[in-house]
């Protein structure tokens, strides 16, 4: 058979590189399986929408009203701050004027994962470029956000822990132990062994990608290790990731803390354990749905499940998911919209200096 023949020339280019067409198909299976997921969790929220009284709902809103639902959405701000702190004291010698950076990049990371279609792992992507966009170092943003991210996860599961010994001392009456008590056993037990795995993994997973990026371009591999390097220099100062940990053990209270001033605000005031309690439920709920973009309809559906069991009526704890929902879209939306306008200007600013670079070439080409 010739070279010509155009049997073989076809399957000569069939078996050259099938790849591009596997990963596209790959990346719109993975695009509609998340339309599936928020097309199911919309369906879940107008479901309770209408089973309940969407009447009492929105007398539930209305006595928060717009002025506290300000309070609310500034006081989350206070919340990002130290957030943000959480992340930066993680970096060794990195000047102050850095910290506005990881706190949009903190904020960054909770829109993507809250409103945008990222789940909870895109949104750790989009963190960490929000920080870069404002001025912090590459490698150490991509580096400290993995370390912050590993300091989340134990702080949070401090926070469960909290939970569960009120939980253990004083639950409210009806509590279903024999239902919940064992899921917030293995919930526990597989956040502790998750967040083991996570650390533990972090430089097998970088020597694992040296090892096989041989054939990669230069640059990348020159990043995996620049990575590599930062994340052991940062491992090497123990006393800031406990800092980190503390800190964000520090925001979920406070979190917590927004919440129960809220409840108090409707006029269904819970006490601060009591919310607490309710909270890390609902958040190690919104864990296990990580791969959930935005947690849509699996918030609304643990406020309804457990707030009548803390003594919500299922109305109000409706309404509290609402408020949140739109807490995070006042503060989200807005912090989407300065982050394009960083990125355009980023662009404007390399295209410029490209341009500025081929006039000085021709400039140059005719002196001489």
């Amino acid at each position: 058979m010739s070279a010509e023949d155009p049997a073989q020339t076809g399957c000569e280019a069939d078996s050259v590189d099938p790849s591009p067409d596997t990963k596209a198909g790959g990346r719109a299976y993975l695009r509609l399986l998340f339309a599936l997921l928020i097309f199911v969790g919309a369906l879940v929220v107008l479901a309770l929408f209408a089973h309940f009284s969407w009447r009492a709902v929105a007398a539930s809103l209305a006595t928060l009203g717009l002025g506290g639902f300000a309070l609310y959405c500034g006081y989350t701000l206070a919340i990002f701050c130290l957030l943000g702190w959480s992340w930066y004291v993680i970096v060794p010698a990195l000047p102050l004027r850095h910290l506005p950076a990881f706190i949009f990049g903190r904020l960054m990371r909770e829109v993507a994962s809250d409103i945008l279609p990222f789940s909870q792992l895109g949104g750790f992507v989009v963190g960490a470029r929000g920080a870069t966009v404002l001025g912090a170092p590459l490698v150490s943003s991509v580096a400290s956000s993995i370390v912050d991210l590993a300091a989340e996860i134990v702080g949070q599961l401090m926070f469960t822990a909290v939970g569960v010994v009120i939980l253990a001392v004083d639950a409210p009456k009806g509590f279903p132990h024999k239902l919940l008590d064992p899921i917030l056993a293995v919930g526990l037990a597989v956040g502790v062994i998750t967040a083991t795995l996570f650390i533990f993994s972090q430089r097998l997973g970088l020597g694992l990608l040296n090892r096989f990026s041989s054939s990669w371009p230069k640059a990348i591999r020159n990043s995996i290790s620049s990575i590599q390097v930062a994340l052991k220099d940062l491992y090497a100062h123990p006393m800031r990731v406990v800092a980190s940990i503390l800190l964000h053990f520090a925001a979920w209270i406070g979190a917590a803390g927004g919440v129960w001033w809220v409840l108090g605000w409707m006029g269904s005031p819970l006490s601060f354990p009591s919310v607490i309690a309710m909270e890390s439920l609902i958040y190690l709920l919104r864990s296990a749905a990580f791969f959930v973009p935005g947690a849509v309809g699996v918030l609304e559906g643990g406020y309804v499940l457990l707030g009548p069991v803390f003594g919500l009526n299922a109305e109000v704890a409706l309404s509290l998911s609402l408020i949140k929902r739109g807490r995070d879209l006042a503060i989200g939306l807005p912090a989407v919209l300065v982050w394009q306008v960083l990125e355009g200007r980023r662009l404007l600013g390399r295209r410029k200096s490209a341009d500025g670079r081929e006039e000085r070439l021709k400039a140059s080409a005719m002196v001489r």
